[in-house]
Parts: structure tokens; C-alpha cells; sequence
């Protein structure tokens, strides 16, 4: 039996695909485009790969590989100790190297997984004790490894559970609400890993120093004012946008250092939003922004409302798409949230 996976959302994306296709075949820079591109191929394939598999066997799946990446990632952290007596896990260059997959991407994984844990917990309470120690033990390591924006959207997550989800009066809401933020408070002044990755003791200078977010995002809106870029169909191709963001990078840095990291990094936009505008215009823009709205109307309870707003927000400081690992990862998203349960 020949089926097709169901929810606007995957041809939303699907659509979103051709028209970047068509749109670099008609500028003749396919040859730029299409390694980008052909990664979007996974989005597409993985739902329909999926259609046989039942939404709790993916679900299953994803606990079980990101539990071995924490435990190789464990295990190679207690080496490094044992060696240098110390934790490189505020120095993103080190800590990289010591987890299986870059931080972001790693905090983002143990995030889904925790929810996922909470949501079988939900489906089946005879092992909810399990389910509920194995979440605890994904968000403790996002705390451990320092994952910035994992650990922003657990304290939101948590903030829209008991502010509209939870059967609590309003004094047990505000009492959790106000214990939860003294504890996250108490571990952001007193785990220096921590401390040292949200900036606690620097001033905005020092901050605005460190994050490339401040120079890619001013590079990137600068952009849509040169000739070749045309406000409703984006940039000639990326491999142009790319180039007009190092020669930003090269004219407004001065640190020398800095620069050459930037340039050498070949860094992209960070945010998959500004991404697809300068890719695909205002078109590229609305139909990405389609394509999570879909996904946020598709979720039927707040587990899955809460890996969509995960996953949006990591859309807002990442781009995603422009990896391989992140198209599996928005694929997985995808038939979870599409899926009908049976």
C-alpha cells in the first residue's frame, strides 16, 4: 500500500524545497547551492521512510541514541579528568571534542529526549519512575555540559507548563515557579562552567566581545541593501550571501585575532529565519514560517508542543538546516509531531 505522510507541514517544506531549487536553477548557481540543498532531501525522505514505523518505536529510538551519546560523551569527559584534573566545558573549542556532537546540538538532543521521557511517562505509567529518572538525567547533563540554550528553553518549558498546563491552584504554581528560579540561580552563581558561558561576572562589552551572534547578525542585515539582492526572491546564492558576509567580517572587525577566526570559520548567519530570507527572500521567509506555524497547529498535547518550541527557538540561534545532523534532526521532529499514532 503506496501512502504519503500526512500534515501540511511536510509539504509546506516540500514546496519550500522546489521553489529554492527552481529559483537556483534560474539563476544558474545550482552548482553553489545544491550541497546545501540536497540536505533538505532528508526533511523530505525520513517522514515518508517513517510511515511504517510505529510513533512509539521512533520515540523508543531517539531515547535510546542520545542515552548512548551521553554515556560515550561521560565517558569521555572522566578520561579527560583523570589526565588534567580539570573540566574544559566553558571553552567551546575543548569541550567539542570531548562530546560526541558539537554542544548546541547535543544540549538540543538531550532536551527532546527528556520530553519524549515525559511523554511515554504519560502514555505509560507503569514505568513512569524510570521514565521520569532517565528525563531528570538528559536535563542534568544539559546543566553539566553548559548548554545555553537548552537550559533557557527547560525554564521556559517549565514556566508554560505550570502557568497553563498543570491542574495546580495559583499559590503551588507561583511556589514551584519561584523554588525552580532560586535553584537555577543558585547553579548559575555557583558551577563556574556555567557561569563562565552565560557571562555572569563580564560587563556588555566584554559580552558583545565574545558572542559572534552581535557581529553576524549586524553583517547579515546589512545584506538586503547591496544590488544583487532582491527583496522577494533573496540573495544570487549562498555561496554570494556567504561572501558577503566575510567581506563584512573583514571590514568591520578589528581585532585581527577575531577576524581571522571568523574568516577561517566561515561563518554563517546563525538564525535560520534571516537564513532562508536571504536564500529565498520574503517567499523563502513566509514559507518557513508557514511550516512551523503548521507544526505548532499539528501538536495535539504539550509534548509535542514542546519539541516544536524547542526546536523553533533553535531555529532562532542556529542554522539547522545548513547541517546534515540537523536535517535528520527537523525530520525526526517532523514524523513525531505529524504522525498519527497508529
Amino acid at each position: 500500500q503506496f501512502l504519503f505522510p500526512t500534515g501540511k507541514g511536510y509539504y509546506i517544506f516540500s514546496f519550500l524545497f522546489l521553489y529554492l531549487i527552481i529559483k537556483s536553477l534560474f539563476n544558474t548557481t545550482i552548482s553553489d547551492d545544491i550541497s546545501l540543498y540536497s540536505r533538505y532531501l532528508i526533511v523530505i525522505v525520513i517522514p515518508f521512510l517513517f510511515i511504517p514505523v510505529s510513533k512509539n518505536t521512533i520515540k523508543l529510538g531517539v531515547i535510546i541514541s542520545v542515552f548512548t551519546a551521553v554515556l560515550i560523551a561521560v565517558f569521555h569527559i572522566i578520561v579527560y579528568y583523570l589526565s588534567f584534573k580539570s573540566l574544559p566545558l566553558s571553552n567551546g573549542s575543548q569541550v567539542n571534542e570531548l562530546l560526541v556532537i558539537e554542544r548546541p546540538y547535543f544540549g538540543f538532543v538531550c532536551l527532546i529526549a527528556s520530553i519524549i521521557c515525559l511523554n511515554l511517562a504519560n502514555e505509560f505509567p507503569k514505568y513512569k519512575k524510570g521514565l521520569y529518572f532517565l528525563s531528570l538525567f538528559f536535563i542534568v547533563f544539559i546543566f553539566f555540559i553548559a548548554a545555553r540554550l537548552s537550559l533557557i528553553t527547560v525554564v521556559g518549558l517549565l514556566f508554560l507548563y505550570f502557568s497553563f498546563y498543570s491542574g495546580f491552584s495559583l499559590f503551588k504554581k507561583m511556589l514551584i515557579l519561584v523554588v525552580s528560579l532560586g535553584l537555577i540561580i543558585l547553579v548559575l552563581l555557583s558551577y563556574k562552567n556555567l557561569s563562565n558561558r552565560f557571562y555572569i561576572s563580564e560587563n556588555i562589552e566584554i559580552i558583545k566581545d565574545y558572542e559572534p551572534r552581535f557581529v553576524i547578525w549586524k553583517c547579515a542585515s546589512e545584506i538586503q541593501n547591496e544590488d544583487n539582492f532582491n527583496t522577494f526572491f533573496g540573495g544570487k546564492s549562498n555561496l554570494w550571501i556567504q561572501d558577503q558576509l566575510n567581506q563584512c567580517y573583514f571590514d568591520s572587525i578589528e581585532k585581527e585575532t577575531k577576524r581571522d577566526w571568523f574568516l577561517k570559520s566561515q561563518l554563517n548567519t546563525h538564525n535560520q529565519f534571516i537564513g532562508f530570507f536571504l536564500a529565498g527572500g520574503v517567499i523563502g521567509f513566509l514559507l518557513f514560517l508557514l511550516f512551523l506555524v503548521s507544526l505548532f497547529k499539528a501538536s495535539n498535547n504539550f509534548y509535542m508542543l514542546s519539541i516544536v518550541l524547542s526546536i523553533s527557538l533553535f531555529f532562532i540561534m542556529e542554522n539547522v538546516l545548513h547541517r546534515q545532523f540537523g536535517c535528520y534532526l527537523t525530520a525526526i521532529i517532523i514524523s513525531l509531531v505529524l504522525k498519527k499514532e497508529k
